[in-house]
């Protein structure tokens, strides 16, 4: 067949649980693509395409300046209070860092956690198909196989001209980012498990330890409890 049909995986998330972001800030998974059409390339990624939407409307400034890597953020005062929780919110979900080559890069951290029984199963994170509004930077694109690896997502973006400022302007309830699954899954929010809140506590724990992941992720792999979900 040119169009196989696959079997869906079956794939759970939750948010954190007692985590620094408040429930009323969590946004649920939206998925893309509907084929209404019946074509069958469209219908080739029902229930791979997914998006993300921003929990926060905020215009973040981030480079390189004498001092180092920074980044300034102006929260919309419109949508969310201007607490001291909701900047330490931004404290901890935020930070930047200096690349190999010398540019800056922001990282967003959304404490979102997926559970897979699927070995196979690869995500792929890239920008959003509905563009985030920025200057002077792009999305980084990552992916990694959430079998063994549950770990928060990290939306990221890399200064273009290092002798210049970078803006991106995000806009809660628009997307943040984009989310591909090499398969098609069968995708609901679930209530973490003690196993499953066990093993993450390994897995996130274990990047404060070693420089090199790839070097302990087969040992990571073997200690992963079956049947998380």
């Amino acid at each position: 067949m040119v169009y196989p049909k696959l079997k869906k995986t079956k794939v759970g998330y939750f948010y954190i649980p007692n985590d620094f972001m408040h429930p009323s800030l969590q946004q649920e998974l939206q998925k893309i693509n509907k084929n209404v059409y019946g074509c069958p390339s469209i219908g080739g990624l029902n229930n791979r395409l997914f998006t993300l939407p921003s929990i926060l409307s905020v215009e973040i400034e981030f480079g390189i300046n004498k001092e180092g890597p920074y980044y300034n953020y102006m929260l919309d005062e419109k949508v969310h209070s201007t607490s001291s929780d909701m900047h330490e919110l931004m404290g901890n979900m935020l930070s930047v860092r200096a690349s190999d080559d010398g540019r800056a890069v922001l990282q967003q951290t959304i404490s979102m956690i997926f559970v897979t029984d699927d070995k196979d199963l690869e995500m792929t994170l890239m920008n959003p198909l509905d563009n985030v509004d920025k200057i002077n930077c792009s999305a980084v694109i990552g992916s990694f196989y959430p079998y063994a690896w549950l770990r928060p997502i990290n939306l990221s973006w890399v200064q273009d001209n290092i002798n210049k400022p970078a803006t991106i302007n995000l806009v809660r309830d628009k997307p943040s980012n984009t989310i591909f699954f090499n398969k098609p899954i069968n995708l609901n929010e679930i209530e973490p498990t003690e196993k499953i809140l066990k093993f993450m506590s390994y897995t996130t724990a274990s990047i404060n330890f070693h420089r090199n992941i790839r070097t302990i992720f087969p040992t990571i792999k073997r200690k992963r409890p079956k049947g998380m979900i």
